[in-house]
């Protein structure tokens, strides 16, 4: 029996995820990119795929989805941990804390990693290829990034002479309600700074922070260029319209709100897609089960980070220290429990979206995306 065309709108994790399942699963796939290649929305910068919130390591997600790394994907376990007060921490992990990856459109990024793959499963692309309105005929799953910045990173790249190294500083004087970050491999690095409040000044946080991590890190700074970034979270999102339009990562509001930087939910909601049209099962219901109670815990960590400000992250810090291991209590975090969910309806009440409608609600709409719904067809940003 011939199998339905599958047409992806993005070239994002997420939907090549997707891609390489149905692909390999002999569906006939095309991948619409609004660029020339994939990647473009990204800097060259360093992100991490974090290995800290479920007892699966990371390595083996990737194999459960159907992904193999051929791409950057480095093992990062100890590194240095400052208060607002630029007190050090060192921490003991019985694992990588996470596993660095790069983004953009160089040969070994974890974008160009992923068009490899969905090449050799046989997926067709049409680049330079911008798509206001769904394909007619067919499942049309729709991985076009974020559309509206409820976090937003301000950071530079750069080359250095530094050994490999990771670093975090927390503190609202440098980013408010969130943190900054230094990733260093073979002579480049990536540092920034994440906001999740007062977007307006997020240059002069960034300048604040830069200014800390030159204080406690001896590091050369050559050739650096600025970069910018955002992210989507919703919990209100739809995920499937017209029962044949799937919606995967920050097209559907995925997002770690915590400290994740989101990759893990963009590419298990790529392959929960894929899942669901192979199997004719639910896909809101397996973001159900795998993916909206670890967001949900998410926002009520945020919560709750956030309520003593500067003193609740020294709490954090001391408590993690006195720890022979600190990889299972991270995971406990990410677990639902009785007392985050107390503390949900309370979070989700105080969490305001930076854009009200994520999505085109409209039931027999066939755009792809629309802010509001005043417009019949939206501009999509793949």
């Amino acid at each position: 029996m011939k199998k339905e065309h599958i047409h992806i709108i993005g070239a994002g994790p997420g939907g090549l995820v997707a891609a390489i399942n149905l692909a390999q699963a002999g569906y006939p796939v095309t991948v619409y990119e609004m660029y020339y290649e994939v990647g473009k929305r990204f800097n060259h910068d360093f992100q991490g795929i974090e290995n800290w919130s479920t007892e699966e390591d990371a390595q083996e997600f990737l194999k459960h989805i159907g992904i193999s790394t051929n791409f950057r994907f480095v093992p990062f376990g100890k590194g240095d941990f400052f208060n607002p007060a630029s007190q050090k921490y060192n921490f003991k992990m019985s694992r990588p804390l996470f596993y660095l990856i790069e983004r953009g459109s160089n040969e070994w990024s974890l974008d160009q990693g992923l068009r490899r793959q969905a090449e050799e499963a046989g997926v067709h692309f049409e680049w330079g290829t911008k798509i206001t309105k769904v394909p007619e005929n067919g499942r049309v799953i729709i991985s076009t990034g974020p559309k509206g910045a409820d976090a937003i990173a301000k950071g530079i790249i750069f080359s250095t002479t530094h050994k490999n190294y990771y670093a975090a500083f927390l503190g609202d004087d440098i980013a408010p309600q969130g943190y900054a970050y230094l990733l260093v491999h073979e002579g480049k690095a990536t540092f920034a700074t994440c906001l999740f409040e007062k977007f307006p000044k997020s240059f002069h946080y960034f300048e604040k922070a830069l200014e800390v991590m030159k204080k406690q890190v001896k590091i050369d700074i050559q050739d650096s260029k600025y970069f910018g970034g955002y992210v989507n979270f919703s919990l209100n999102q739809t995920l499937v319209k017209n029962k044949r339009i799937y919606y995967v990562g920050e097209s559907a509001g995925f997002q770690d709100f915590l400290f994740g930087f989101g990759m893990r939910y963009a590419m298990h909601s790529g392959y929960l897609a894929a899942k669901s049209i192979m199997e004719n099962l639910s896909y809101p219901d397996l973001c159900k089960e795998y993916i909206i109670p670890k967001m949900e815990t998410s926002l009520a960590n945020r919560w709750l980070f956030t309520r003593l400000e500067d003193l609740g992250y020294t709490i954090m810090l001391d408590r993690l220290a006195g720890k022979n291991d600190i990889i299972p209590l991270l995971q406990t975090q990410y677990n639902p429990s009785w007392y985050k969910k107390v503390v949900f309806p309370v979070a989700k009440r105080a969490f305001k979206n930076r854009l009200e409608d994520k999505q085109c609600m409209h039931e027999d709409c066939s755009c792809v995306w629309c802010k509001h719904g005043e417009h019949a067809y939206g501009e999509v940003e793949c």
